[in-house]
Formats: C-alpha cells, structure tokens, sequence
C-alpha cells in the first residue's frame, strides 16, 4: 500500500504532459526546430500500434521518415546500436512511407536484425502532417528528427546524411543517450556534415 501514492503521483503526472502535449500542438506548419509533433498511431508489421505519446514523458524519440533507400540503409546499424544501448531512454520509430510494400521493411527487419519498431505509414499520413513533401518513391529531405520528452523538435536532418557526431550529440542534447556513450564518429562524411 505504501506505493500508492508514487504510483497515484506518477500517474498524475503522465496524464497531465499527455494532456497538455496533446491540447498545446500549435499546428505550426511543418517539421520546425522547436514545433510540437503530431501525436500518431501506427502498426508494424506484425499488426502490433504504436503511438508517438505513448513514449512521452519517460523517453526522447527518433522518427525516421524513409522509403528504405540505400544511402539511409547503410545507416540502420548506427541507429540500431544507439537503440540498443539506450532504450530506456530513447525510442526509434522507422517510419516506412512505402505505400502498401511490404516486401522492402520485411527485407530491411530481416537484414539489418533490427529491434526498434518499423510502423508501416501507407499513405504517409505522418510525413503530410509534419509537411514534409517529397516525390513518391523518395525520402523526405528532412527525413530524421530527434523529439525531446514532451514531443518538441530539437533536430531534423536527413539520415544518409548526417555524420555520427552530429546525431549522437544531438541526442546528447535531449538525454536520450548518456555523455559518455563511446559512440565514435564512423569519420566516412566531411566537415559540413554531408
């Protein structure tokens, strides 16, 4: 009985940032440094929803807009070992934009063994909300973004794109993974970050 009132405390809490996440989204157009994101509730493949606040105010979060092209694929594994090393903190969503494929995030689960969640987005009803436009076919340009623990952007870039250091210190930067992470930068991008 003594743990009533830490749990009643806590649920208090967790009720009240939902709420006020969910009644303060501004509606600013588009992912801005700064701007709330839409709450979403999506499936994986296995059928499994996930909602974006859900996470909140426990964990940070990277959403991963992408349509699983090459260059983001050769990053999977640096997303993967920051999952791995910091899920009690940090929350990746891969978020797939690839209409009604399957075949190409069961290809991605399976090769590149990953554990945070692939949701599948048919109609990229997430990358229209945050007005992210892109061709069909193409990942956003600003496919990437680092969400602090109540739903506020603090970083967008494009995966294929962004060197280690950068990533990593962004999400140093919103406590998602620790200081002293000894994560390295892979070295393979040049001083302006592409």
């Amino acid at each position: 009985m003594r743990d009533r009132p830490g749990s009643i405390k806590a649920l208090f809490w967790k009720v009240f940032i939902r709420a006020r996440w969910l009644l303060s989204f501004s509606g600013k157009k588009g992912a801005e440094i700064g701007a709330r994101t839409p709450d979403f509730r999506l499936q994986d493949l296995s059928g499994r929803s996930f909602t974006l606040s859900g996470i909140f105010p426990e964990k940070a979060a990277v959403l991963w807009l992408t349509n699983l092209c090459s260059g983001c694929e050769e990053r999977i594994q640096l997303l993967q070992r920051v999952y791995e090393a910091n899920r009690d903190r940090l929350e990746i969503f891969a978020l797939s934009t690839l209409g009604e494929d399957r075949a190409t995030p069961e290809r991605i689960l399976r090769t590149h063994r990953m554990t945070f969640p692939l949701l599948l987005d048919p109609g990229d009803w997430v990358g229209k909300v945050l007005g992210l436009p892109h061709p069909v076919g193409a990942c956003p340009l600003y496919n990437l973004l680092v969400l602090d623990s109540s739903g506020i952007i603090r970083f967008k870039s494009h995966l294929s794109a962004v060197r280690d250091k950068v990533l990593l210190d962004a999400l140093r930067s919103v406590d998602a993974i620790a200081a002293e992470s000894g994560f390295r930068e892979e070295g393979r991008y040049n001083n302006n970050g592409t």
